[in-house]
């Protein structure tokens, strides 16, 4: 069976093989979630990020998938930078020996954070001079414009 280390929690446990990371975690009352992030995670279904973890060898879990990197990169507004060992917890089957760092630092990407919201006012302000146009057109239809 493997041994799933905590590294900030200076804890070891047996699990077994093929176990989910997060519903391990939350079985031994260690929280993958900090903060407020404890009240609006997705609860284990890929949505949010909140339950990235750093799995420090690397070794040991199952490969990452397309949508889960997808979930670590950010969202529409926020870029994130992904390091090769972070990990969501939700998204881990554990497979062997590992050591787990909770609640990693997660660096955002600057320059594409800025990309997005930029890209977000120009989408917005399409939407809104679209929108206008659409309710005088609608009025106008009415007659009363």
């Amino acid at each position: 069976m493997p041994v799933v280390t905590f590294y900030h929690e200076h804890r070891s446990h047996e699990v077994e093989s093929g176990e989910n990371l997060r519903s391990m975690m939350l079985d031994l009352h260690l929280s993958p979630y900090a903060g407020i992030a404890l009240l609006t995670n997705c609860r284990g279904h890929n949505f949010c990020g909140t339950c990235a973890v750093e799995i420090v060898d690397g070794k040991g879990a199952s490969p990452r998938g397309q949508d889960e990197e997808a979930t670590l990169a950010g969202n529409l507004a926020v870029a994130r930078v992904v390091g090769k060992n972070v990990r969501l917890a939700c998204q881990t089957r554990v497979l062997g020996d590992m050591t787990v760092k909770t609640h990693p630092v997660r660096m955002v990407d600057k320059a594409l954070t800025q990309e997005r919201i930029r890209l977000a006012g120009i989408t917005m302000t399409f939407l809104l001079v679209f929108g206008g146009v659409l309710a005088a057109l609608f009025l106008d239809m009415i007659k009363l414009l």
